[in-house]
């Protein structure tokens, strides 16, 4: 689910202020061997930290209902985490 993350951020990077610049994104954390392959302009936006939200966690169990409105089965309710990119 963190490279859908990543598409998105991609997108809104590619949509905005770097439109028609030719300025590439890139998500990997930057070492000396990154920095090295790059001869071109580049945004790179890395994530560096996952954490889950238990501000927004939820207890107990979901219903799960069919199309007539009937409870078909239960589930455990989502989890929310918090992307950090640099």
């Amino acid at each position: 689910m963190i490279h859908e993350v990543d598409e998105v951020l991609k997108g809104l990077f590619g949509t905005g202020v770097l439109a028609g610049s030719g300025i590439d994104v890139s998500f990997e954390a930057p070492t000396r061997d990154w920095a090295a392959r790059r001869n071109a302009p580049v945004v790179n936006a890395y994530l560096y930290d996952i954490r889950e939200d238990v501000a927004r966690r939820q207890r107990g169990q979901e219903p799960v209902r069919d199309a007539q409105d009937v409870v078909v089965r239960r589930r455990r309710p989502p989890r929310w985490f918090r992307l950090s990119y640099l």
